[in-house]
C-alpha cells in the first residue's frame, strides 16, 4: 500500500469515528486530488487490500468496518457521538472502539422482538440473545456487504 493510499484509509477511518464517513469530493479536497483520483484511491483501497467497502457500481464508501455510511438496523449512541454497523457483531465493535456507554437499540431479525444491548467502559452489560453466524467467517468477505 502506499504512503497516500494509507494516509486516505487513515482520514475515511478518522471521519467515520466522528461520525462521518467521507465522499470522494470531501478527500479530494482534504488531498488537494481530483474527485476522480480520490474515487480511484478508494476503489484501489477496496480492490486490493480489502481496506473497504464500496457501495457496488460507485466510488463512495459502505463500510469502513466496523461503520457503515448507510443507516442499518444495528445504530450505535452513545453521549458523543450516533454511527451505523453492518451487524450487530460490527456495532459492538463500534461501541469498543469509540470506548463510551452506548446504547445498540435493535431487532431480532428472525422474529422482529426488540433488542438493546448497553455498554459502558468496554464492558457489556446488557445483551439479551445470541449472535448467529450464517456464513463462517473464513467466507465473509467474498461478500462482506451481504454476509
Amino acid at each position: 500500500m502506499t504512503a497516500e493510499d494509507a494516509a486516505v484509509r487513515l482520514f475515511v477511518y478518522e471521519q467515520a469515528r466522528q461520525g462521518r464517513i467521507p465522499a470522494p469530493i470531501d478527500i479530494a479536497r482534504e488531498f488537494s486530488v481530483t474527485p476522480r483520483a480520490a474515487g480511484e484511491t478508494l476503489q484501489r483501497l477496496e480492490r486490493d487490500h480489502d481496506a473497504l467497502v464500496l457501495l457496488p457500481g460507485s466510488p463512495y464508501v459502505w463500510l469502513a468496518d466496523p461503520f457503515s455510511a448507510l443507516p442499518t438496523d444495528y445504530p450505535v449512541t452513545s453521549a458523543t457521538g450516533r454511527w451505523h454497523g453492518a451487524c450487530i457483531w460490527d456495532a459492538m465493535g463500534i461501541a469498543a472502539l469509540v470506548g463510551a456507554s452506548c446504547e445498540i437499540p435493535t431487532a431480532c431479525p428472525q422474529t422482529g422482538v426488540g433488542l438493546r444491548v448497553t455498554t459502558r467502559d468496554h464492558e457489556l452489560l446488557d445483551a439479551p440473545g445470541v449472535v448467529h453466524f450464517a456464513v463462517p467467517s473464513r467466507r465473509w468477505w467474498e461478500s462482506i456487504g451481504f454476509t
